[in-house]
């Protein structure tokens, strides 16, 4: 494709549509992010990116992903990074814990692990707030996580420096090839007729005030029926993550509140007396395997299918689809498109290697 620059709308302003239109915009294109949520240059609406945990976790996710899409993980917090937008990025990596009686648990995803990273500590080494009942624990000091709507709103502003159009109607992306050079179709959910594969999952957060209780990184519960992950934030509070029902309605069910926060409190009892601050739930886009896809029919380009991996693939996305655009060749997007790469596989097979 012509390294020109061009002229691309992009649809969805969730977190894959804001990467593509930052990743885009600093490369010289000139872009127009449509969005319902849009409204005086900012948001007016929260979509399920801006309710997510923004875990950057690739290896957490091991039991579904395989070694390329670990590989892609890392480097989408590398690009994070890079970044240099305030986003309260912290990399001091992710402890994974469970109760004596769930100890097999933690046991099996061990298992799953390079060896260079099945590391053990004393889970309060790290985390001296944690109950002594924790003995062991799994530390991969490789994962981050960022604060998913200071990352959304300073994607937004780096955009608006670009001098992107922000237009907050909604769009059929074959209405638009006319005005635009290229159309990328980033809304999520919202393809779900276009995309006949596509389904939605409900993720529900809790988010809570503790000051009895602190932690310097995120620490997932393992259990066999209710994990949860627990993310610290400024100020004493606290995001928790654990569900995911298949489903397509918007609100937290009653059953699924009080497992939250039963397995909250079995954390640590002083979440007994948290102040609640918010609970609500999000629909993620899903494909039949949970993995994301890169499309391209025409001038077209469809990214969507990022399930609970957005913040941490979104980046690379982007990135592939901007190199392909510029007629260059990622390594990561034959993994987007389902293609064959053995350059890749060796490529991902020697990383690990290396880290064993």
């Amino acid at each position: 494709m012509s390294t020109n620059h061009q002229n691309i709308a992009i649809l969805g302003a969730g977190i894959m549509g804001l990467s593509a239109a930052y990743t885009l915009g600093k490369a010289g294109h000139n872009i127009t992010l449509y969005d319902p949520s849009l409204h005086d240059g900012g948001f007016t609406t929260h979509n399920a990116s801006a309710l997510a945990g923004g875990m950057l976790a690739p290896y957490s996710e091991i039991e579904h992903m395989d070694a390329p899409w670990i590989d892609a993980g890392l480097h989408g917090i590398a690009l994070w990074r890079e970044s240099g937008l305030e986003m309260g990025l912290t990399r001091n990596g992710s402890l994974l814990i469970a109760h004596p009686q769930d100890r097999y648990v933690l046991e099996r995803f061990k298992s799953h692990l390079p060896p260079a990273l099945q590391v053990l500590h004393s889970p309060r080494t790290i985390e001296p707030a944690l109950p002594e009942a924790f003995q062991t624990g799994l530390f991969l000091p490789d994962e981050a996580y960022l604060d998913p709507k200071s990352a959304m709103t300073a994607l937004l502003e780096a955009i608006k420096d670009f001098n992107a159009d922000l237009n907050p109607s909604a769009q059929d992306p074959a209405a638009l090839t006319s005005k635009h050079d290229l159309v990328i179709d980033c809304r999520g959910y919202g393809a779900r007729n276009e995309e006949p594969e596509l389904r939605g999952v409900k993720g529900e957060i809790l988010i809570v005030r503790n000051e009895e209780f602190a932690l310097s990184r995120p620490v997932r519960l393992m259990h066999p029926r209710y994990p949860l992950y627990i993310a610290p934030r400024a100020d004493s509070v606290f995001m928790i993550g654990a569900t995911m029902i298949e489903g397509a309605d918007e609100h937290v069910s009653v059953r699924s509140g009080m497992e939250l926060m039963s397995a909250l409190y079995s954390l640590h009892p002083s979440f007994g007396e948290a102040e609640i601050i918010s609970m609500q739930a999000g629909i993620r886009p899903a494909y039949p395997d949970n993995l994301p896809r890169i499309r391209m029919i025409d001038n077209i380009i469809s990214a969507n299918g990022l399930f609970r991996h957005g913040f941490l693939l979104a980046p690379v996305m982007a990135r592939c689809i901007a190199d392909h655009i510029a007629g260059q060749r990622n390594i990561f997007m034959t993994l987007f498109t389902g293609e064959q790469n053995d350059r890749h596989d060796q490529w991902s097979t020697n990383h690990h290697k290396s880290t064993a």
